[in-house]
């Protein structure tokens, strides 16, 4: 089995002691992702900011390891706060206004999350059969 992990691109995240993502066998495991701009620093707004800043990093994550968002088929969502879950569910259609399209979605509150940050975003692509 062939392991490609994706540790660098262009405007990508950096600084970090574990791989941005990770493919074998046509399956991508992208690590989870706050909103970071290209140095690795947190850049701190509004929950819907650090939300597109969040899938933004994830969506370039998954074009640098070769796969497109339309092929991301599972996302993690936690959260500092569970009073964002409707904020992010209106989002969420915002992005997937078909839900026929949308990946499956976990989302949890966790106790505290990497810089503060509001929301962490990690998901799993794969290429057709």
């Amino acid at each position: 089995m062939t392991i490609t992990r994706t540790l660098t691109g262009e405007g990508l995240p950096t600084g970090f002691p574990f791989s941005l993502a990770a493919a074998s066998n046509g399956t991508c495991f992208i690590s989870g992702m706050p909103a970071l701009g290209p140095d690795g620093a947190y850049r701190p707004g509004t929950f819907q900011e650090e939300v597109a800043l969040a899938w933004h990093n994830i969506a370039r994550i998954a074009a640098a390891a070769g796969y497109t968002t339309t092929e991301i088929v599972y996302v993690q969502c936690v959260v500092a706060d569970i009073d964002d879950y409707a904020t992010l569910n209106d989002w969420w259609h915002q992005q997937f206004p078909d839900i026929t399209t949308a990946p499956a979605r976990f989302t949890f509150q966790a106790a505290a999350l990497p810089f503060g940050c509001k929301i962490e975003i990690q998901a799993v692509a794969a290429h057709g059969d």
